[in-house]
């Protein structure tokens, strides 16, 4: 049985948006062990999620940093702005309304 080391180095793509439907935002991250992040890249834009050059760009990053499997979120999973940059820290994004009374993964 192999060791849940032989996995890693993992990576994840997680897409980020306005709204549940609409991706603005791409960070793919490299972890070489739970919770132990080796390298992150983040790819922005309005059509990020169609655009060839960032597919090939996104798929040679993991391949640089060796990742042996990648997990990605399936659409947006919380605003694209970042609190304290884009906004006030503790107030809610006035940007993306959406996720105003949802849960950001990104405040814990």
């Amino acid at each position: 049985m192999k060791k849940s080391k032989d996995k890693y180095p993992i990576g994840t793509i997680v897409y980020y948006g306005p709204d549940n439907k609409t991706i603005t935002k791409i960070i793919v991250s490299v972890f070489d062990y739970p919770d132990i992040l080796i390298i992150s890249k983040t790819w922005s834009g309005d059509k990020i999620i169609e655009d060839p050059v960032v597919a090939k760009e996104i798929g040679a990053f993991l391949k640089i940093h060796g990742a042996k499997e990648v997990a990605m979120t399936d659409g947006p999973v919380g605003c694209p702005h970042v609190e304290g940059v884009d906004y006030p820290k503790g107030e809610t994004c006035p940007y993306c309304p959406y996720w105003s009374n949802r849960t950001n993964p990104k405040k814990g």
